[in-house]
């Protein structure tokens, strides 16, 4: 491997010699347009001005690096100026052309400062900006966020949500990549809800929503990427930041985080710690109806299960300055926690007339994991035209321990007699480990044009062991046909190629990425004393193409059009075969033949006066992975009521949506922001041996109203509603759920301190219902958990407040942590 990068650093060394020999043929005039914190200023106006009278010569749009470029200027003493909306207009000193290239100093533009009747009002951050190719929430922009967990922020941007089970969907598709300041969780959608629910939202700076990623993503994820960006502190000097919060609601839950970053002219040395405590009370309803052997059947499940979680984490960094220009680091992301999930649930079983039986089922499952992530990072700007190399080395190890016990007893009609019982348990020991390389080159071209090119080559080991033991006269023996122990080895190589390039009112960039993966899985179980294994080793080699386009029809009017191939891999442990019981009629189990699903996604986005966001979408999946409930046969019993909940391959699935977003300001002091998401899905499986179509159209409107009563005191009200539609996720016909959130927002201790309260669910209609019909067999499920709360926040910022952020950089981990499960779900 280290051959391999040496190659390609090589290849890309002369290749970046030969091209910028070329690009520097004519007379020329760049720079960058910046804003607070040296961050880009994307799409500014800039124009080229004489010295002498400052009469116009050639005007520029900036790309979305801010960077702008004037060919053939003639000799002779000018000036830039640069504006952008919402932006002070800035100039740059002067400078005089001869005849080689000529870099301007950066020109630093600054956000409007308006004064309303006596009172200072500055201009902050949009809730919602929309970027060449993403949109961009401000979170803290947000005060019903304030308090709460990262989940429940995310919850509240355009064309995202969330359902009972944590699933996240953007633009009513699932398979969504959730990446940390650029480094994918690699957990299952599960896995995912629980690292944000525990996470504070006050870590949070902003969400990053891709729809369609370039080449330099990886492929996975077939909905997009949603990238968390975390709170970074932004000359020299040290500064933090402390934050503090609680709610209540049927159940506590509190948080609380401190961040650090000093810096000087050689270092930047920077750590946070978080910890958090969460209750959550959940009542899950199952309903089953069915026919065997001529007779009715009915199932009615009720579930109490009283959640509570413990989350810490910490990270350490540090940034060596080598030389201008060249920077290595070293980062260091540890974290943990715990889960304890008491159940019980009450089973009435009859013919629908008259019950039967009562099942009583009590559960107890206790659950500890541990991530520990390394990154060593360098990366160099290799000359003054902007030539880029980055390089990654990573590795990650995520270890769980789960422990279940289940205790269940079968009644009679009258609860008094008891029928039968059964005691059993679980052990599930999983290590996975992950290593990953990575290097980024980026070539900057003549006229505003930019190459780039990179590889990546990771290698993933999972270790499942799941033991199930039964209590029998007193011993405890092993229950051999639910024990597995599951290996599974993976390797995928990767390179990309990605151009872009700014004309004067359009921007395109286009990319290609090679994945070439290898798997291995072992599944081995102890059936019948023999030792078994079974294995399922395959190879396979896929390109996928993306392509961005944005068109500045005029002042007012922008178009883009977007298309990328994507894929989702199956999470490492739904590949596990092994299988874990709610009780004994109900179960959830692995599928080790999953497929990988593919995705080809096309948008066309308009936007108007950076008011009205407008966007057209449309997918077709291929494999889809969704969780199905089928009836199975117990091996051991020959029992026939068994729903097992099992991640199957959806044939296919179409999805189109309409989008429109609306940020507007009523008055001075009241900003709203509107977004509404239209779309039809359908579906198309196999489920018990019998084809399975579903359809339906959808509806989503979330609107926020921000009201600025004073400089120090803000107001915010909250509202969304989900219609009645069918999910990816299980394929249920759910029905309608709604929110309402209030909030309200105090700054003090001089500005430095921040007070929120907001209360979430007022209306108490945040829950799900749905249902899902097969030849005969229904299964409806409600679930209501604990929505309502009320939440208090505190945060604090001291020291010194310009000091410059921690680098952002991304590691080489993004694809292949997001399908870690962890916290056991």
């Amino acid at each position: 491997m280290k051959a391999s990068l040496k190659a390609i650093a090589l290849t890309m060394s002369v290749l970046g010699t030969a091209l910028t020999s070329f690009a520097q043929n004519a007379p020329k005039v760049n720079g960058q347009i910046t804003q607070s914190g040296n961050k880009p200023v994307e799409f500014a106006t800039v124009t080229l001005l004489k010295a002498k009278d400052s009469s116009l010569v050639k005007g520029a749009i900036a790309d979305i690096s801010g960077k702008y470029e004037f060919e053939q200027v003639k000799q002779g003493k000018y000036l830039v100026a640069a504006v952008a909306v919402g932006m002070t207009k800035r100039y740059s000193p002067v400078f005089e052309v001869g005849v080689t290239p000529v870099k301007v100093p950066a020109v630093s533009l600054e956000v409007v400062s308006k004064t309303l009747k006596g009172v200072d009002v500055s201009a902050r951050k949009p809730f919602i900006e929309q970027k060449a190719d993403k949109m961009v929430v401000n979170v803290e922009s947000s005060i019903t966020a304030a308090g709460g967990s990262a989940m429940e922020a995310l919850e509240k941007s355009p064309t995202v949500t969330v359902d009972k089970d944590g699933n996240i969907s953007m633009k009513g598709k699932s398979g969504v990549v959730i990446m940390i300041d650029g480094k994918p969780t690699n957990m299952t959608s599960q896995d995912v809800a629980e690292l944000l629910r525990s996470m504070p939202a006050t870590n949070l700076d902003q969400i990053e929503l891709i729809a369609n990623p370039s080449a330099k993503y990886d492929a996975a994820g077939n909905a997009g990427i949603i990238n968390l960006k975390l709170k970074k502190n932004t000359n020299y000097g040290t500064n933090g930041n402390i934050s503090l919060g609680a709610a209540q609601g049927i159940r506590p839950r509190w948080n609380g985080g401190l961040n650090l970053n000093h810096r000087n002219e050689k270092f930047n040395v920077f750590g946070s710690l978080n910890y958090s405590h969460r209750e959550q009370q959940q009542d899950l309803g199952i309903y089953r109806a069915f026919t065997e052997n001529g007779q009715n059947r009915v199932f009615d499940q009720v579930n109490g299960i009283h959640q509570k979680s413990n989350y810490k984490a910490g990270k350490i960094g540090a940034d060596y300055f080598i030389s201008k220009g060249h920077t290595i680091g070293v980062m260091a992301d540890i974290s943990g926690g715990d889960r304890n999930t008491p159940g019980n649930a009450s089973t009435r079983i009859g013919n629908g007339k008259q019950v039967d039986s009562i099942l009583k089922t009590n559960t107890i499952e206790k659950n500890n994991w541990n991530r520990n992530a390394f990154n060593l990072n360098y990366r160099g700007i290799l000359d003054t035209t902007g030539r880029e190399l980055n390089i990654d080395v990573d590795y990650a190890k995520n270890t769980e321990k789960q422990l279940a016990n289940l205790y269940a007893t079968s009644h009679d009609a009258s609860e008094k007699g008891i029928l039968a019982s059964d005691t059993s348990r679980n052990n599930q020991p999983s290590t996975i480990d992950i290593k990953t390389a990575k290097i980024d080159y980026t070539h900057p071209l003549r006229n505003q044009a930019k190459f780039e090119a990179g590889a990546k080559v990771s290698f993933v080991k999972t270790d499942n062991d799941a033991r199930f033991d039964s209590l029998r006269g007193g011993n405890w023996v092993l229950d051999e046909n639910r024990s597995n122990h599951f290996i599974y080895k993976e390797n995928v190589n990767a390179a990309y190629l990605n151009f872009s390039k700014q004309f004067k009112k359009v921007f395109v960039q286009v990319g290609l990425r090679g994945e070439q993966t290898n798997i291995q899985g072992t599944s081995t179980s102890t059936k019948n004393q023999e030792e078994s294994k079974v294995k399922n080793d395959s190879s396979y080699f896929n390109l996928f193409p993306s392509m961005a386009l944005t068109y500045k029809l005029n002042k007012s009017n922008t178009l883009g059009v977007t298309y990328s191939r994507r894929i989702q891999r199956p999470s490492y442990e739904d590949l596990n075969p092994f299988e874990f019981y709610l009780d004994r009629y109900t179960k959830q189990s692995g599928n080790p033949n999953l497929k990988p699903q593919y995705s080809n996604n096309f948008e066309i986005t308009h936007t108007f006066k950076e008011f009205l966001i407008t966007s057209i979408g449309y997918t077709h999946t291929k494999d889809l992975m969704t969780r199905v409930l089928e009836v199975e046969v117990d091996q051991s019993t020959g029992d026939t009521t068994i729903l097992k909940h099992k991640y199957q391959n959806v044939a296919k699935a179409n999805n189109f949506n309409l989008n429109v977003s609306v940020p507007m300001p009523i008055t001075k002091w009241w900003m709203s922001f509107t977004t509404v998401s239209v779309s039809y899905a359908s579906f198309e499986t196999v489920v018990n041996n019998s084809t399975v179509k579903l359809s339906s159209p959808g509806f989503f409107a979330r609107t926020q109203q921000t009201f600025t009563l004073s400089k120090d005191l803000s107001a915010e009200a909250t509202f969304f509603f989900v219609s009645p539609q069918v999910t990816d996720e299980g394929l249920f016909r759910m029905k309608s759920l709604s929110s309402l959130d209030l909030g309200v927002s105090q700054k003090v201790l001089k500005g430095k301190g921040t007070l929120k309260l907001n209360i979430t669910d007022v209306l108490k209609t945040n829950y799900f219902r749905g249902s899902f019909d097969n030849v005969g067999k229904y299964t409806s499920i409600y679930s209501k958990w604990d929505a309502q709360q009320v939440r208090l926040s505190f945060t604090y910022r001291f020291g010194n407040t310009n000091v410059k952020a921690a680098r952002n950089r991304q590691t080489g981990l993004e694809a292949e942590q997001n399908r870690v499960k962890q916290g056991g779900n």
